[in-house]
């Protein structure tokens, strides 16, 4: 939807072109507004109409608000309707482009009362589109639905083909967002059918087009596209020679996103020369690849290179897009890009480089599906909210309507009662008497249906949840929970699952004077990890007791997890061997975050080769480390479930806040280390939700008096 606001603003900015390209943005301001003191009556309308365009080229947000408020309420003073209208439209753009939703929710329905009293319909719906627009920004795809549903409805009612095709089209990007493609394609194409029979034709029809084949692109459905392509040229054409657009900055823009629909079929039906020709058609329309238009081009150019083998050239393109990443906050195209960019240095055989780069994709994955998951749980919240304001008012209703019934029953009582002699009345009430039971009897019985399945439904919750905690149960049996008391060895562990089940793993076996050690944090949540965790805490047990170095457990691991992964998921570990007597440490990093060591009392992060994680190539060999001697000196390995766990507003706990709680509480014991970190985490997170598992393992060898 980020998508849908930018082509809003490139669209809106092209009425400005051309406008003051000889003089400053400050000159140009100065000279209408000395034009609108020498203006009268309703001149003075224009005037300010120009000085709106002048203000929205380089002005800020607050300056554009003024603007557009003076513009409007000089048009409601003039009573020229078609311009307090569009100043309204104006100012419902202005809200949305630049993420004002309280006044997008608030305002607006307010300006379009006032529209919908000067009857300029197709402004009504424009503005209308814009609230429903916004819950889809938010990822509240069932709302903005609910919001676009009555648009439609309401336009179907006055017969107004514009308002009902602007619906169909919002609803498309509501269904494209929710994955549902085959109502995503139906309604973009009643929305095309029914925009289409205006005259003149809408600004909001290549806006369709562009949206209806970015969803056959996310479906796959390159036939499809290219289909709607050839029907997206015959508009075009007719489109741009009707408005008289030829050299229009804004005919431009169309082109491009034109082009790049057929680059994304072509590229789908690995039609590679015609994706060529159709990429230099765009860039012929694109004045800068710094523009958003222009970053689209680096992306696809990347993309075609890949796909012919050009894997340096790829490269060089992914590099320039990559730079614009810094300043870019949407997570969704960087998780993209970064994508490409790892399928190419996999290709150039930069292994280790693409595994670094697979880490950081699933870290952002993870974020992204977190973020994902709360705008959900904030949606649903909502609708919570405005059904049971409707609940209740339909109680309210129902009192109202009960109240009414009782006094017209103790009516009919009454006139019963004194006509009572009339043998007619009283056969009259005898039957309504017992068309009344009836009722009464469906109605229990219907109850009773009701009743039933509501226990079915409470059963089938209940069995469910019974069934998540025996498997926490059977999953926390797996990792040890009885620590060795040794004389030599001070050790202790802790695993929190966020949901019921989770991926995160520890586990330790003591061979004699020599402890085996591993920590670990699946790819995923929920069921999957857990079962995958299952499996490499197996692995490690069943590894560990033939006393193998930990770089051959954790290649011998990769190889076994590694096979027939269909589903792509991986483990990052680290893995560890101690000589008690020695303090000798042999480990293996698996693309885990690195452990805290502590050194004459103070922990730093210890430096490590980068391996890949466990399960994605297998044949790889993981490269080990050691250290010479680990006697007093703490050791701490933790899964990103507490350096990255999130508060209310967001913020992460931090590896930094994580080494000044190491350093600024002495050593007493492993135990006492967790369950500080334990506690300060709780306390960052201040009521919010675990977003991650949160595991740890800490130990100190310590030096025996012989």
């Amino acid at each position: 939807m980020r998508r849908l606001r930018m082509i809003v603003w490139i669209l809106l900015s092209t009425l400005l072109t051309g406008w003051g390209s000889s003089m400053s943005y400050a000159d140009n301001c100065q000279e209408l507004r000395q034009k609108l003191q020498q203006s009268q009556g309703k001149d003075r309308v224009p005037a300010l109409e120009q000085i709106c365009y002048c203000v929205m080229e380089e002005g800020s947000a607050e300056e554009q608000l003024r603007a557009i408020d003076d513009y409007a309420a000089e048009a409601h003073r003039q009573k020229m309707n078609d311009d307090e209208a569009f100043a309204l439209s104006l100012r419902a753009t202005l809200f949305y482009n630049n993420d004002w939703n309280d006044s997008i929710f608030i305002a607006v329905p307010r300006d379009m009362q006032r529209v919908s009293e000067l009857e300029i319909w197709p402004v009504y719906y424009e503005m209308w589109s814009r609230i429903a627009n916004t819950y889809i920004f938010l990822n509240q795809n069932k709302l903005g639905l609910r919001e676009t549903e009555e648009m439609y409805e309401y336009a179907k009612s006055r017969n107004n083909t514009f308002g009902m095709g602007l619906a169909y089209s919002i609803m498309g990007s509501a269904y494209a967002n929710m994955r549902n493609f085959d109502q995503c394609i139906d309604v973009f194409q009643k929305s095309i059918d029914l925009l289409s029979q205006q005259n003149p034709l809408p600004t909001a029809l290549p806006d369709t087009y562009t949206f209806y084949c970015n969803a056959l692109n996310d479906m796959k459905a390159y036939d499809r596209l290219e289909q709607v392509t050839h029907q997206w040229y015959d508009f075009l054409v007719d489109y741009i020679d009707k408005r008289h657009l030829e050299g229009n900055p804004s005919a431009d823009v169309n082109w491009a996103y034109y082009y790049f629909a057929c680059v994304q079929a072509n590229l789908g039906q690995g039609k590679l020369v015609e994706a060529e020709q159709n990429l230099s058609e765009a860039r012929s329309h694109i004045s800068t690849v710094d523009s958003y238009l222009g970053q689209k081009w680096l992306y696809y150019m990347g993309q075609l290179r890949l796909m012919q083998g050009r894997l340096y050239d790829a490269l060089d393109y992914n590099d320039q897009r990559i730079q614009q990443l810094e300043t870019s906050s949407d997570k969704s195209v960087r998780l993209m890009v970064m994508e490409q960019r790892a399928e190419i240095l996999q290709g150039l055989n930069r292994h280790e480089e693409a595994a670094v780069l697979y880490q950081e994709l699933y870290l952002l994955s993870d974020s992204l599906n977190a973020q994902d998951t709360k705008e959900q749980l904030n949606e649903m919240n909502t609708m919570y909210q405005l059904d049971e304001k409707a609940m209740e008012n339909e109680r309210l209703q129902m009192e109202k309507e009960r109240d009414q019934f009782r006094f017209i029953i103790i009516v009919v009582a009454v006139v019963l009662l004194s006509l009572a002699i009339f043998l007619f009345f009283r056969i009259r009430a005898a039957r309504k008497l017992k068309q009344a039971h009836g009722e009464l009897q469906v109605a229990y019985d219907d109850l009773q249906a009701a009743n039933e399945v509501i226990e079915e439904t409470t059963a089938a919750k209940e069995r469910i949840e019974s069934e998540l905690r025996i498997a926490r149960d059977i999953q926390m049996s797996m990792v040890p929970n009885v620590f060795p008391e040794r004389s030599d060895l001070d050790l202790f562990a802790s695993m929190t699952p966020a949901k019921e089940v989770g991926g995160d793993l520890y586990n330790f076996l003591v061979i004699g004077d020599k402890l085996y050690f591993a920590l670990g944090d699946v790819s995923g949540k929920g069921v999957p990890a857990s079962l995958f965790m299952a499996q490499a805490t197996r692995l490690f047990r069943t590894l560990a007791k033939q006393q193998l170095q930990p770089a051959e457990i954790a290649t011998r691991m990769n190889d076994e997890l590694g096979e027939d992964n269909e589903q792509g998921m991986f483990v990052t570990m680290f893995l560890g061997l101690v000589d008690l007597p020695t303090g000798h440490l042999d480990f293996c990093n698996a693309g885990h975050n690195p452990p805290a060591i502590g050194t004459d009392g103070h922990f730093t992060f210890l430096e490590m080769e980068p391996n890949a994680p466990i399960g994605l190539w297998p044949g790889l060999e993981y490269i080990g480390e050691e250290l010479s001697d680990i006697r007093e000196q703490p050791l701490f390995v933790y899964t990103d479930g507490l350096n990255e766990a999130e508060n209310t507003e967001q913020e992460q706990f931090s590896d930094e806040k994580m080494l000044d709680i190491l350093n600024g509480h002495p050593f007493n014991s492993a135990q006492q280390t967790i369950e500080m970190l334990v506690d300060a985490v709780e306390q960052h997170r201040n009521g919010a939700d675990p977003n991650d598992d949160l595991t740890m393992i800490c130990l100190k060898v310590k030096k025996l008096n012989n």
